[in-house]
């Protein structure tokens, strides 16, 4: 979902991910987001390793049904985080994309925020 402010709401669980229900759903045609958390105050988090995700890497996701999609990684982009191509990273697309986001960049202590936020592009394919 949301926060007040308008951005998208982040997992409460460092190792937990959250897809982004206001958006697209995976596997629909459009650009379904999932975020997840970098690192914790003690530890790394879910997306820590996203990083290494290069283009031709697969990444599988069940949904609620339990049906496994498919998607390929078509590349990634580090964004300053206030600047994001929101309509890149969230709209409208002629196939099934899922977007994965995590921060990037340097930690500022004083706003508890990273600079960058990272996005991994991938999109929909045949199953594995």
């Amino acid at each position: 979902g949301e926060e007040p402010d308008g951005a998208m709401s982040v997992p409460k669980q460092w190792n937990d991910v959250g897809w982004f229900d206001m958006g697209y759903r995976p596997g629909e045609n459009g650009s379904a987001v999932i975020a997840g958390h970098l690192d914790s105050t003690t530890d790394r988090a879910v997306f820590w390793d996203l990083h290494l995700l290069k283009a031709g890497d697969k990444v599988l996701l069940k949904d609620d049904a339990g049906k496994q999609l498919t998607f390929q990684v078509q590349g990634s982009e580090a964004y300053q985080f206030d600047k994001a191509p929101l309509q890149k990273i969230f709209g409208a697309a002629g196939q099934p994309l899922l977007n994965l986001i995590t921060c990037n960049g340097t930690f500022d202590r004083t706003s508890k925020n990273y600079n960058q936020r990272l996005v991994v592009y991938t999109r929909e394919v045949a199953g594995s």
